[in-house]
């Protein structure tokens, strides 16, 4: 159940990712030929651009974290088995920290962003800063599913042996 949930959740953020980066390129577009050949500088596409980009950043890296897509370093040979398991579980355990971080100073951050206005967007500050807390709360979802696979898979492993 918790794997649907988790793809519902991951398709809805891949639809934010392409809205946005769509958004984005077309924001910088615009601000490059406004700038340098019309001579007409518009000043809300600098913001515009920057809260695209943190929404994909943020949304993305969750995305990233649900495939296992994010760089690895592979000191272990694939052929020593319990010791790539365990590589496996360190390695999500690590990106515990990395998640209770982003989640708790996400939502600091988004509370700061309340009081906050961008100008040149009429909007506050919070839409920057929202997807922090987003992208991480999605990753403690995607965390307990990748560790409760690992940990059936050694666990299945075990008993084979």
């Amino acid at each position: 159940m918790l794997a649907q949930i988790n793809s519902y959740i991951e398709t809805a953020f891949c639809t934010v990712l392409k809205l946005t980066f769509g958004i984005m390129i077309i924001v910088v577009l615009m601000q490059v030929l406004f700038r340098n050949i019309l001579q007409l500088p518009l000043i809300w596409t600098l913001d515009l651009a920057q809260l695209c980009f943190s929404w994909c950043i943020f949304i993305g890296a969750a995305v990233a974290f649900r495939r296992d897509a994010h760089y690895q370093l592979d000191i272990i040979p694939a052929s020593w088995k319990a010791a790539a398991k365990w590589q496996r579980i360190i390695a999500l355990l690590l990106s515990a920290i990395v998640i209770y971080v982003l989640l708790v100073y996400g939502i600091v951050f988004t509370e700061i962003g309340l009081t906050r206005s961008s100008l040149s967007l009429g909007i506050t500050e919070l839409w920057f800063f929202l997807p922090i807390p987003l992208g991480a709360a999605s990753m403690v979802l995607f965390f307990i599913e990748r560790m409760t696979a690992e940990l059936q898979l050694s666990t299945g492993e075990e008993l084979k042996e």
